[in-house]
């Protein structure tokens, strides 16, 4: 099976700052192949469109519920909507006048600025604004989400499963490394070496990808990688099951809130 990871950007010019990685899932092992730059969010889009296959993701698929409530929405797919009919500009605007306080620190607790899924793992929030500026990130993130499902593409855990469509999964790699107890780095031999004393599933890198050119590329590695072992491990054939790695509260709001696949 052929597996894929994305290190995302939601910059005007995102030329420097999309990755993907494409790796190959055999019963006892994940094949680092390749990794690609994007020129343009549209390359990425391309490439998720005709590959019929998982993809984890980096970047926030939702916002928090009791932001829906403040901008008037209902549900996760109007909020989708919402933002393709939204300018850049116009969706920020939106989201100053919903009054949403403070998001710069890392997510400690559930909140306007923090979803379930963020306060678990204690990453950024999606409304962050600044170093990164994870509101422009949403915009182009949810946008990508929309266009790739009017294509058919189904997105977890909002959608049914289609195994003949790409399937998108949300991840943090930030996590990843943590669990594998490293910091972000380009030397993905490093990766490799801990992810495989601490994990049962073989990971192999293609000699090429032993040290990457850029943090970002590393990053889609282990999107990729995150996306592989979960999919070794659990099978995701089934979007309704609660697997281990869900809590309670994550699986509770996961209509509204969605879910981030982890190690």
């Amino acid at each position: 099976m052929q597996v894929y990871g994305a290190d995302f950007s939601g910059a005007r010019n995102p030329s420097q700052g999309i990755y993907f990685a494409q790796g190959s899932l055999t019963e006892d092992s994940l094949v680092i192949e390749r990794v690609v730059q994007c020129d343009d969010r549209l390359d990425l889009f391309a490439a998720i469109n005709s590959s019929k296959s998982p993809w984890g993701l980096d970047f926030p698929f939702s916002l928090p519920a009791s932001v829906f409530q403040q901008l008037g929405i209902k549900e996760w797919k109007q909020l989708l909507r919402e933002v393709v009919n939204c300018s850049r500009t116009g969706f920020e605007h939106k989201l100053k006048m919903s009054q949403i306080p403070n998001c710069e620190g890392r997510c400690q607790r559930v909140s306007d600025c923090c979803r379930y899924v963020d306060a678990i793992i204690s990453s950024f929030s999606p409304l962050k604004r600044t170093n990164p500026n994870m509101r422009a990130m949403i915009y182009g993130g949810f946008k990508l989400l929309s266009y790739l499902r009017d294509f058919g593409n189904v997105v977890y855990p909002f959608d049914e499963v289609d195994h003949g469509a790409a399937r998108l999964y949300e991840v943090y790699p930030s996590h990843t490394w943590a669990k594998i107890g490293l910091t972000r780095r380009k030397n993905l031999q490093e990766f490799a070496d801990e992810f495989n004393k601490n994990f049962n599933l073989k990971l192999k890198l293609s000699e090429e990808l032993f040290h990457v050119e850029s943090l970002d590329a590393s990053d889609a590695v282990v999107a990729c990688t995150t996306i592989g072992y979960v999919i070794f491990k659990y099978g995701l054939a089934d979007w309704n099951v609660q697997y281990p790695w869900i809590t309670q509260k994550e699986w509770d709001y996961r209509s509204q809130e969605g879910l981030i696949v982890k190690l």
